[in-house]
């Protein structure tokens, strides 16, 4: 009994052994693993270390590289100039890449801000001319382009006059008038390519318009600081208006300080529209005596007297003809009339207006 007791005793033993050796083949796999972890972790620390340790010198050349602000290479007249515009560092930026002469004068500093205006407006003429070229079969993009061009030309003759005409001879309100005109010019091509944005080119120059109506604005804001304080830049600044509490008085311009509006007195007709026509030796239709008008003439008025009577057309004075006089036989008796409405085909509302462009008109009914 004893020797039986003692071998099942033995044989109760055996099964340990195998569970022993399964703990130890655990543990060792267990280490090798986070001895592997470590080694990878710390092979990738080392990589890190070394690809970080050069960029120092890379980013110190680049600092070196790096060009130095506007404020240390512009010239002090432009950054003091610049204070009279609502958006200061664009006017800085574009004046800092202009051919502006050294130690400028603020008339040359103006100047060469309205340069940047009519350089950038030449651009945006011929991107409308893209879009125009590659809109046919859509009528109301092709109108809007036309629109687009005939106010860009507008825009640029405006800038013209400003430049040369009105700054060189003195003529600071002049000048002002001008430059308003040409940047809201701007802003009706904005407006109407709106209306037709369809495609990426179209959207493009809307972006550049509005690139183009920041640089015809600095150079207006300008004109109006050196219109209040002349050549003392120290005292510009961004323009008030009515909503900032300050009224201007007016300016005759080109009719003289004596000027205050109204229509001028003693009119004498140079061509006559009447019903009748030929008849009578006056013209049938007003667009027939707008027509006869010399082109680009500043001396005189070229007065038009239209006979009573209803005359149903369309009239375009075109940019060319200058000072052009409507003078009618009452209110209710000459009558121009027309029949345009914005959503008919091709037709905007800026195609709408019975008369485009009249200098003076004096008892007429639309």
């Amino acid at each position: 009994m004893t020797t039986l007791t003692t071998k099942l005793t033995s044989t109760t033993h055996y099964p340990r052994k195998p569970r022993n050796f399964l703990h130890i083949f655990m543990a060792s796999l267990l280490s090798f693993s986070l001895l592997s972890l470590f080694l990878f972790l710390s092979l990738s620390s080392s990589a890190t270390l070394k690809i970080n340790h050069q960029p120092p010198a890379k980013q110190e050349q680049k600092q070196i590289s790096k060009p130095p602000s506007f404020a240390t290479t512009t010239p002090p007249g432009i950054l003091q100039a610049c204070k009279a515009t609502r958006l200061q560092d664009t006017c800085v930026s574009s004046l800092s890449n202009a051919n502006v002469p050294q130690n400028p004068t603020p008339l040359q500093i103006i100047q060469s801000a309205i340069s940047v205006s009519d350089t950038n407006l030449k651009t945006a003429q011929s991107m409308v001319k893209s879009i125009l070229e590659s809109s046919a079969g859509n009528i109301d993009r092709t109108t809007a382009a036309k629109n687009c061009m005939e106010v860009l030309n507008n825009s640029q003759y405006r800038i013209t006059r400003s430049a040369r005409d009105a700054l060189p001879r003195g003529k600071i309100k002049d000048a002002r008038a001008w430059m308003s005109a040409a940047l809201l010019y701007q802003y009706d091509c904005s407006n109407a390519l709106k209306y037709a944005n369809d495609t990426s080119l179209t959207n493009q120059t809307m972006s550049f318009l509005d690139t183009l109506m920041s640089f015809s604005s600095n150079a207006l804001s300008m004109i109006v600081s050196y219109d209040a304080f002349g050549n003392d830049t120290k005292s510009w600044g961004p323009p008030k208006t009515e909503r900032d509490g300050v009224w201007e008085l007016g300016s005759g311009g080109d009719f003289g300080s004596e000027f205050r509006g109204g229509i001028p007195s003693n009119l004498t007709p140079d061509v006559t529209v009447c019903k009748n026509g030929n008849d009578n030796g006056c013209y049938k239709t007003v667009q027939e005596a707008v027509n006869t008008a010399p082109d680009n003439e500043w001396g005189r008025r070229y007065v038009i007297s239209i006979k009573e009577g209803v005359y149903d057309e369309i009239v375009r004075v075109p940019l060319e003809k200058k000072n052009v006089v409507f003078l009618g036989d009452g209110m209710g008796k000459t009558v121009i009339t027309g029949s345009l409405t914005a959503g008919q085909p091709g037709i905007s509302t800026y195609n709408t207006a019975t008369v485009g462009k009249v200098f003076f008109l004096k008892l007429l009914l639309f």
